[in-house]
């Protein structure tokens, strides 16, 4: 039996153990096997198999009473090694942006219906825009990032993602009401970048492009963020298209339409 930290949970820790077993094993395991190879007790082992089962992580052996890992983990594998990947591809690139523009340039993905900030390079302009790697923006319509999401989706599924989480006003140049916001996507389709003013955080401006896998499917968004000091509502287009460029040269290392 393992020695547990104090602050540990013990369930948590025992569904992992089960699920590392169960992941070393080249067969399904039935449930004497795990309890003896694991020392939790029966009734415990049932409740959090029960539970790794109907979240899809354990699978139930066409066997009564034996288990394997299911396909969910191999989903999040493959989500984490595309998120690594697209890292990595996009990089290089980042830098080159950040030194022909001197602003902070932010690499981001949608993951688990959050978006999440999973890059970036600070920019060089001395006003210092550092967001933590792996913070989620908590609203799709307030951040360039969430309108170029919100801009590829089924117009029926937007509705109701938007019906869900709302509209709310995070600062008072937030878009607020759904026709605006409509048109506001319509610019973010036609221009191939999606600029933000101020909308999720007072003083600072992004513009951000969108970045395709091999699929020729949203992967990511890279974009740049500075202050207003920096950043004028004139810059928009220029800085629009550098970016837009660049995603154009991540997209195709990232093999779109290959």
């Amino acid at each position: 039996m393992k020695q547990r930290k104090p602050s540990h949970a013990p369930a948590v820790d025992r569904a992992i153990d089960v699920i590392e077993l169960l992941a070393a094993s080249e067969r399904t395991l039935a449930l004497s096997e795990i309890v003896r190879r694991t020392d939790i007790p029966r009734q415990s082992l049932i409740r959090i198999l029960n539970t790794l089962c109907n979240r899809g992580i354990v699978d139930r052996g066409e066997q009564r009473g034996f288990y394997g890992l299911g396909m969910k983990l191999l989903h999040l594998g493959n989500r984490l090694q595309n998120n690594i990947k697209l890292r990595s591809v996009a990089r290089p690139l980042m830098q080159e942006l950040e030194e022909k523009t001197h602003k902070t340039v932010e690499l981001s993905t949608l993951d688990q219906d959050q978006l999440v900030l999973i890059e970036q390079i600070e920019g060089t302009e001395g006003i210092r825009l550092y967001t933590r790697i792996g913070s989620a923006y908590p609203y799709f319509h307030a951040i360039a990032v969430g309108k170029i999401y919100l801009a590829h989706m089924d117009p029926e599924k937007r509705l109701k993602v938007m019906d869900k989480i709302g509209l709310p006003a995070v600062t008072e140049h937030t878009i607020t009401h759904m026709n605006e916001l409509e048109t506001e996507l319509l610019k973010v389709r036609k221009d191939g970048y999606a600029f933000e003013d101020q909308e999720l955080r007072k003083g600072v401006r992004r513009v951000v492009a969108p970045i395709y896998d091999f699929r020729n499917e949203l992967a990511g968004c890279i974009g740049i963020a500075a202050t207003l000091f920096s950043f004028e509502p004139e810059d928009v287009e220029n800085l629009g298209q550098a970016v837009r460029e660049t995603a154009d040269k991540i997209s195709n290392r990232m093999g779109k339409g290959r």
